[in-house]
């Protein structure tokens, strides 16, 4: 195969460089507030934190003792 001739394969990541669209497509996006709650928080417990947006919870983080924190993606 001759390494000068153009391929079918593209880059998903290039594609709004070549257009030189890349401004337009990050404009027109929209950025949503991420809401947090407190759902469990007891004395000597980790302390449960749901991230959502519009309703849907996107992370769900446990405190853990010595500051370290568990946090668990949520994709739909």
């Amino acid at each position: 195969m001759d390494a000068s001739k153009s391929s079918s394969f593209s880059s998903y990541l290039n594609q709004g460089n070549e257009d030189g669209d890349s401004e337009s497509l990050e404009s027109s996006r929209e950025v949503k507030e991420q809401v947090s709650e407190i759902i469990y928080d007891e004395k000597d417990c980790p302390k449960v934190e749901v991230l959502s947006i519009d309703g849907s919870p996107t992370k769900i983080v446990i405190h853990l003792p010595e500051g370290k924190i568990l946090e668990i993606n949520c994709l739909y």
